[in-house]
């Protein structure tokens, strides 16, 4: 870091570290037998993950990547906790 600079240091955002903690949570949960969980998180990845993209756009937030790959794991996630509930029910 150059001890010049005006511009403040880059940090994570939160809505990132949400998104990515929510959406492998969600694969977690839903492969260790609480779809119903898994689901739920699954979903709340999706809008953390678009609030991660869009503060991300900030100079001084980072975590565009990590939120976009939160909601393709999110999105895969759903479809997941899908087939395991259907499956725990058949």
């Amino acid at each position: 870091m150059d001890q010049y600079s005006l511009r403040p240091p880059q940090r994570m955002g939160t809505s990132a570290i949400l998104a990515v903690l929510a959406s492998l949570g969600s694969m977690f949960l839903s492969c260790s037998g609480r779809p119903m969980w898994g689901l739920i998180l699954a979903i709340l990845s999706i809008p953390f993950g678009l609030v991660g993209f869009l503060r991300a756009a900030s100079p001084e937030i980072s975590g565009g990547f990590a939120s976009i790959f939160s909601i393709l794991v999110g999105a895969v996630g759903i479809i997941v906790a899908l087939i395991a509930m259907f499956a725990k029910i058949v």
